[in-house]
């Protein structure tokens, strides 16, 4: 099942990626179980050149990848694309205004405005069949505002109904920044306002999802349809804990 298919019908369930940059990283997330990986362009540290082979990689054996662009920009949307990328999240949007940008530049006509390349985004498939490489791209793109301010809160309705956005993603730790209360994850006022953006998101028939520690992904098991947890630095800094904790326990 495609990945846009299986979260408009239940769940899928992505890692951070923001240094790793072997392509193996693929291998470990098909073996996990993980339904794709979200390349963190944002606050990550990997440059297009790697993104492009980590993509490629992922699509060689059915990883699919989303990317978080740093901005809300057509030629980082579009190199994020033309790499592959099966998605692409925008962060800190906040009006209707861009939002149809973001489906614009993520989405060939006649649902947007982004311009034709093949290459990695057609598996290197000679040229030509340009009408069905944008019928098949269009059909499984997921384009993912990202709700993370209370003026997008507040605008909420204007963004989520705009035609070609997929879902609607919460990031929790700027929310509670925009909100006046950072790091307070439990705190009610945080908790009311993705309440809200979960209710309004699923009554627009819209995905909806968190990245988030566990309590606040419980909290919202029932609404949730994407899944993000786990970040690969999170990941390697625990395992590095865990084994020296182990060894000063035998060794102590």
């Amino acid at each position: 099942m495609a990945l846009k298919e299986k979260m408009n019908h239940g769940r899928i369930i992505g890692a951070i990626i923001k240094v790793t940059t072997n392509p193996c990283i693929n291998i470990f997330a098909k073996n996990a179980g993980l339904d794709f990986l979200l390349y963190d362009c944002e606050h990550g540290m990997i440059p297009f050149e790697k993104l492009h082979d980590l993509i490629l990689m992922g699509n060689a054996i059915e990883i699919p990848s989303i990317v978080r662009v740093p901005e809300l920009c057509r030629s980082e949307v579009s190199k994020a694309l033309d790499c592959g990328a099966t998605g692409v999240m925008v962060p800190m949007v906040e009006t209707r205004e861009e939002a149809m940008r973001m489906v614009d530049w993520s989405k060939y006509p006649p649902h947007g405005k982004r311009g034709y390349s093949g290459g990695a985004n057609t598996g290197y498939k000679p040229s030509g069949g340009h009408k069905k490489n944008m019928e098949i791209i269009n059909k499984g793109m997921i384009s993912i505002a990202q709700v993370e301010t209370t003026k997008g809160v507040e605008n909420l309705e204007s963004i989520v109904s705009v035609d070609g956005i997929d879902a609607i993603v919460v990031g929790p730790a700027d929310l509670a920044i925009s909100l006046g209360i950072p790091g307070e994850m439990a705190n009610p006022l945080l908790i009311d306002h993705i309440r809200k953006i979960a209710k309004v998101t699923k009554s627009h028939q819209k995905a909806f999802g968190i990245i988030g520690g566990l309590p606040l992904l419980k909290q919202f098991k029932e609404e949730l349809n994407i899944i993000i947890n786990a970040i690969d630095t999170h990941i390697l800094r625990d395992g590095f804990m865990k084994n020296v904790r182990e060894l000063n326990q035998i060794f102590s």
